[in-house]
């Protein structure tokens, strides 16, 4: 905290009185922890104070004595965009702030008082004491899935399956369109089936009601799209205790989606956790991490930021690290292999990549460190030095700044002995002052080697930035030549190159053509199927068949189906054999229209034994005939094919019975419209 860039900090207790509208004790520090103001200050004047005063850190032994609700400090949170501290620590590891004060020698009494808890509270903020509260936001789940089961397999399943993956992925085309034009950010995870998407999963970090007003639910027969709310605005606790023996400054590995992988490692490289959970919420995995210390650097094994990991960086603080291209499955596998763990699922495994992959960036600089600081007879910490190099710092800076701290803890302690032993004498106090110079002397000496020792890396690294620029310039040279030289090239197969295009083209309008021909075809079987869904209880469908072959009969009977009831229409019954009559029989055809008498005896018996009539276009009142077809498929209505088939029956008969019958169906035809007459006159 003792740098020139920490804000001030206000620490506040509540006085005693009316709760409703309460006055705090205040105490401002300033970047070196000295008191600047002392006071009291009303909840109503709070904001404007901060905004006078410049706080940035509030801090607090409880934060619902700010105000006593979540929301209404969630709500001052995002106004006055100040930090707030509750020094006591999080809900259910919380420290009394008296017990606090005596452990950082702050205070020596065992009660404090509103003026003096406001002070310890804003110097144990100082000393980076407590947990950070902050705003966790919504996350809304879209979930856009198939409505029902594909069923049984089968061709026809296929392409149901390939229609449905078709309208989900365009589905999920148009909702990523509408989050992108409204500037919502989102993370989409997707599900892969043998035929395209099987669902997908979009995770909007925005209030559910706010996706609500673009996108709505809805449930179709193909697919159905479902909204809610994953993570409802809350508040949150980070840790922000100083790092005991079981906390660790980490390197976290996240693999996020539907089901997300955590890996943690300390600064030396050491695997602290490795785990994964099936919609693990934004809050769960910082508990998770701070559970085992504070994060420093979040890895991905992508090289697409995903919107989450952003978000995670954006709230702990944390540095990123992406790769510049994809790991392979192999790659992955095999750091894994090498380090000799298993892990549970693929999910772990990436995770654990990332971080593995973020620590091998920073290996070097780090052993660097560690051989440094060997030589120095100082206690450093090299984790702070390591995490402050992550954070942005050069390797002089880092050390500098741990120097600083350091001489200024010695001094300060210095401080504090002389305020204490004030009966020490002054040759005691004169040979101390001795020992401390002398040690101050030692490190200056040791400052001076290093720095000595880091002009020479820096100009190492200057002669090394220079034969890389040299190197650069020889490649964007070399790059020149060789693109005149393609120049020349290009121009000589230019011509050719033209002229197989042109002969590509042509080929592929034959092609088109081709396919709008076949394209042509399927819209007219469509047609024709639809003929046959769509057909009324008094209409019967009349397939037409080239021949009455076994090879006919089967492509016919795959494009269109033959069913009981249907009637077939041959052009050519010759070829037909006793075996194929006798299965067109147990398909259960209702009749046979044929356009000449040439079907073979043997099969002619078999229909006849069975009741199926063979007729002929001219037994129809309007004789049927290839004209009528524009496909292979008519309707006709059931009672014309009746009479056609009485017709043929008919034909079968003596010309005397044939007439009597012929004169009969006149005498019932004319009694049955004389009958429909006289009922209009009644």
């Amino acid at each position: 905290m003792k740098n020139a860039a920490t804000p001030y900090i206000l620490g506040l207790d509540i006085l005693p009185g009316d709760r409703r509208d309460p006055v705090f004790a205040a105490v401002i520090l300033n970047e070196n922890g000295e008191k600047l103001f002392s006071g009291e200050i009303s909840r109503n004047r709070l904001l404007s104070f901060i905004h006078e005063k410049k706080i940035r850190i509030i801090a607090i032994d409880n934060i619902f004595e700010l105000y006593p609700s979540t929301d209404e400090i969630i709500h001052f949170l995002k106004i006055s965009k100040v930090r707030l501290i509750q020094v006591t620590g999080a809900p259910g590891k919380m420290q009394k702030l008296s017990h606090l004060s005596k452990l950082y020698k702050l205070h020596s009494g065992t009660k404090l008082s509103p003026h003096e808890a406001a002070e310890v509270a804003a110097k144990l903020a100082w000393l980076g004491v407590g947990s950070e509260v902050k705003v966790f936001e919504d996350i809304t789940e879209i979930t856009v899935s198939r409505t029902r089961s594909l069923g049984e397999g089968g061709q026809h399943q296929a392409k149901y399956a390939r229609i449905i993956a078709s309208t989900i992925q365009s589905v999920v085309r148009e909702i990523e369109d509408t989050l992108r034009k409204h500037n919502l950010p989102y993370d989409i995870s997707i599900r892969e089936g043998d035929y395209g998407i099987k669902s997908a999963k979009i995770y909007v970090y925005e209030p559910y009601e706010k996706v609500k007003g673009l996108i709505n639910d809805y449930h179709g027969s193909l697919f159905r799209i479902e909204i809610r709310p994953l993570e409802k605005e809350r508040l949150i606790f980070t840790g922000r205790e100083p790092l005991s023996e079981k906390k660790y400054f980490l390197i976290c590995g996240i693999d996020p989606g539907e089901t997300t992988g955590i890996a943690l490692l300390d600064l030396s490289g050491n695997i602290l956790y490795i785990g994964s959970r099936r919609e693990f919420g934004f809050s769960n995995i910082l508990e998770t991490i701070y559970e085992y210390g504070k994060p420093v650097l979040i890895a991905t094994d992508v090289p697409r930021l995903p919107q989450f990991i952003e978000k995670l960086c954006k709230k702990t603080g944390a540095s990123l690290y992406i790769p510049k291209q994809p790991i392979s499955i192999s790659e992955k596998n095999e750091i894994v292999r090498e380090l000799g763990l298993k892990v549970a699922n693929t999910h772990e495994r990436d995770a654990l990549v990332a971080a593995i992959m973020a620590y091998k960036k920073y290996q070097k600089v780090f052993q660097r460190i560690d051989k440094i600081l060997s030589y120095i007879p100082l206690d450093l910490d090299p984790n702070e030095i390591k995490k402050d190099i992550i954070l942005g710092l050069s390797v002089k800076e880092a050390i500098y700044k741990a120097f600083e701290k350091s001489i200024s803890s010695l001094v300060t302690l210095s401080e504090k002995e002389k305020k204490v032993v004030v009966t020490v004498s002054d040759e005691k106090l004169r040979i101390e002052n001795e020992k401390l110079s002398k040690k101050i002397a030692e490190l200056e000496k040791r400052i001076h080697f290093l720095e000595e020792e880091i002009d020479l890396l820096q100009k190492s690294i200057k002669e090394k930035d220079a034969e890389i620029s040299y190197l650069k310039d020889k490649i964007l040279l070399e790059r020149r030549r060789y693109r005149q030289k393609m120049m020349k090239e290009l121009e000589k197969v230019k011509d050719q190159y033209i002229r197989d295009l042109e002969e590509e083209i042509t080929h592929l309008r034959l092609k088109l053509e081709s396919y709008r021909k076949k394209i042509e075809k399927l819209n007219d079987l469509i047609r024709e199927l639809q003929l046959i869904v769509k057909k009324k209880p008094n209409e019967v469908v009349i397939k037409r068949l080239k021949t009455l072959k076994k090879e006919e009969i089967a492509r016919i009977e795959e494009i269109y189906g033959i069913v009981p009831g249907d009637v077939l229409y041959v052009q050519d019954p010759s070829g037909i054999g006793e075996n194929t009559a006798k299965d067109l029989v147990r398909k259960g055809v209702k009749a046979i229209i044929v356009e000449s008498d040439s079907i073979p005896e043997q099969a002619h018996r078999v229909f006849e034994d069975s009741s199926i009539p063979i007729l002929y276009p001219e037994d129809f009142q309007q004789s049927l005939s290839m004209k009528e077809f524009k496909g292979n498929v008519i309707l006709i209505d059931r009672g014309i094919l009746e009479k056609a088939i009485k017709n043929s029956r008919l034909r079968s008969l003596p010309e005397e019975e044939r007439e009597y019958y012929t004169v009969l169906d006149i005498i019932n035809e004319y009694q049955r419209r004389r009958k429909k007459e006289l009922q209009n006159v009644d």
